[in-house]
């Protein structure tokens, strides 16, 4: 799904024009279509492989997900909670799905062809919820990010949004978005220019499009900059997308879906007493 923003000729003019001709003379129509038949092959991969892949990653996954990688640094004890014993409902991921639903409400459905062309195209493109792929070394990484801003085929801005009473961006935020970022460039995409801003917002703001609207024109008016934007109902936090900057954190989350280590318990009894595996995992006790 995608939808062009409606505020974009915000952008600085440096900024759009930087692009245009930075991607002066490169064919994007061979590019675009490269790229696509690439992450064809790798679904169609990881689909006809899935029963001899299953064996090399913690339960049996083929595709390791951004969110989980993410939620490693929150406590990976939950983790595996979460795949040994299923999915617990919680008042902040009901608050948290409504959310996300909502942001996809203004967004037009679109074939995934129809999508790199439109990425690849002159208009800004902002892609909500587009399934990425990539192979990063041995393994492969997957991922949704809420919407990731496009222009001339470049990505520009990975937008996360984090509805909480809390405006703070934690470690794990930064990782899932760090993720994105990474599996971005393995599909080919140019990151040289990629930001990613984690939205952290008052749940009241859920649903609503000119809250949306009101993010997009803070962060194209800051330009291309990292900051930390206050806003009515929300911090928005602007960082550099750098590889070298994630590379660590990921290495050390992949060992643990290769089985290479036990999963790393948080020492945070705060993290334990409102967990909804309290039960199942006992940590609080040893704590």
């Amino acid at each position: 799904m995608y939808e062009i923003p409606n505020d974009f000729s915000l952008l600085p003019l440096k900024y759009r024009n930087d692009i245009t001709q930075s991607n002066q003379g490169i064919r994007r129509m061979a590019k675009w279509k490269n790229q696509l038949e690439i992450f064809r092959s790798l679904r169609r991969e990881l689909s006809a492989n899935r029963e001899s892949l299953a064996g090399k990653l913690r339960f049996a996954r083929s595709v390791i997900i951004a969110s989980d990688v993410a939620s490693q640094f929150y406590c990976e004890k939950k983790v595996e909670m979460k795949y040994l014993h299923g999915e617990v409902e919680t008042e902040e991921k009901t608050i948290g799905s409504a959310a996300h639903e909502k942001l996809e409400e203004d967004a037009v459905n679109i074939e995934r062809e129809d999508l790199w062309k439109k990425i690849y195209g002159g208009e800004p493109v902002l892609a909500v919820e587009m399934f990425i792929l990539a192979r990063y070394r041995d393994i492969v990484l997957g991922g949704m990010p809420d919407s990731i801003l496009f222009q001339a085929g470049m990505p520009l801005i990975i937008f996360e949004f984090k509805f909480s009473q809390r405006q703070i961006a934690y470690l794990s935020h930064h990782i899932q978005s760090g993720t994105y970022g990474v599996i971005l460039e393995k599909m080919g995409f140019d990151t040289s220019r990629l930001f990613y801003a984690v939205v952290t917002a008052n749940p009241r703001t859920k649903g609503k499009r000119a809250f949306r609207e009101e993010v997009m024109a803070a962060v194209i008016k800051n330009g291309p900059k990292e900051a930390v934007l206050k806003l009515k109902d929300a911090t928005v936090h602007l960082n550099k997308f750098q590889l070298s900057k994630i590379e660590d954190n990921l290495n050390w989350a992949i060992e643990f879906w290769k089985q290479k280590r036990k999963p790393t318990l948080t020492t945070n009894p705060n993290k334990c007493c409102k967990c909804e595996y309290q039960i199942q995992c006992r940590n609080l006790a040893k704590i």
